[in-house]
Formats: C-alpha cells, sequence, structure tokens
C-alpha cells in the first residue's frame, strides 16, 4: 500500500515540476534584452569616372553613420572591375543618417588619381524591402548609387 501511494505522489509531484518548468519558459521574446536593433543594408552601385563615364576599380567605399552621428562604426567594400560595389552591412536600423564614402586608395592604377567623395542619404535610394518581425533585426533595406568621381587635382 505504501508503495501505491508513494507511486502516485511522485507521479503528482513529477507532473507539478513539469508544468513548473514550462512556465518558466517564455514563447514571447523578453522584452528586456541586451544588445542594440539593427538591420541589413544590401549596397550596390556603380562608381564611375565623372569626365568619362568609365568604370573605376578598386575604388574603398565605406557604409557608415553621418559624422553627426554619436557612433563611429562602417562597413567596407570595394568597386571591381566594372566600377560595381555590392555588399552587405549590419546597421543601426535609420535610413537617414547614413552615408557612403569613397577613396581611392591604389592611385594611377586604375587610371589616374580621384579625389574623395561622400553620398548622403537624400543622394542614394534607400528602399526597405522585407520586414524581419523581429524584436532586434528591423528588416531589410537596400541602398543603390551611382557614384561619379573626379580626377584628382
Amino acid at each position: 500500500m505504501k508503495a501505491k501511494v508513494r507511486h502516485i505522489y511522485e507521479l503528482i509531484a513529477g507532473a507539478i515540476l513539469s508544468l513548473l518548468g514550462f512556465t518558466s519558459c517564455e514563447i514571447i521574446e523578453p522584452v528586456a534584452e541586451y544588445g542594440m536593433p539593427h538591420a541589413t543594408f544590401k549596397v550596390t552601385g556603380t562608381v564611375k569616372a565623372a569626365d568619362s563615364g568609365k568604370p573605376i576599380e578598386g575604388i574603398v567605399v565605406k557604409f557608415s553613420r553621418d559624422e553627426n552621428a554619436p557612433d563611429e562604426w562602417y562597413d567596407e567594400f570595394q568597386s571591381d572591375k566594372n566600377g560595381k560595389v555590392d555588399g552587405v552591412a549590419m546597421a543601426w536600423p535609420s535610413e537617414k543618417g547614413i552615408m557612403l564614402t569613397f577613396e581611392d586608395i591604389d592611385g594611377e592604377e586604375h587610371g589616374g588619381l580621384f579625389a574623395p567623395d561622400t553620398l548622403r542619404a537624400k543622394d542614394l535610394k534607400i528602399e526597405f524591402v522585407e520586414d524581419k518581425d523581429s524584436h532586434w533585426h528591423k528588416g531589410v533595406y537596400t541602398v543603390s548609387f551611382e557614384a561619379g568621381l573626379k580626377k584628382s587635382k
């Protein structure tokens, strides 16, 4: 008789502990988390010489926050032989404070030395293309540009 009562007691205790375990698991994402919300930015465009329209290879394109932003971060891409830039950056989900800076790092090797230039959000085509429906990931944006760099004097 004692064994039967003990077995029933163990079953009830096990069921209660199981229920308590399930209630401690959250199905919904918690509100208080560490980290920072971010978005994915797909950066695509072409870098050409302003005077001839020829594509420029070897131009470093930095995707970053506007210089007035309090933090400094950037992702860096490089134009290929067709002047194309194609890359993905993870950043704070604000399309207004981003900019692209262009810098010729190889000098005369690809057609002359080009002066640095900057395109701000108003000069870029920024589109929201995908909602990730997540507490931290705020979606996917495309950032398109056409840059015409002038030769350095």
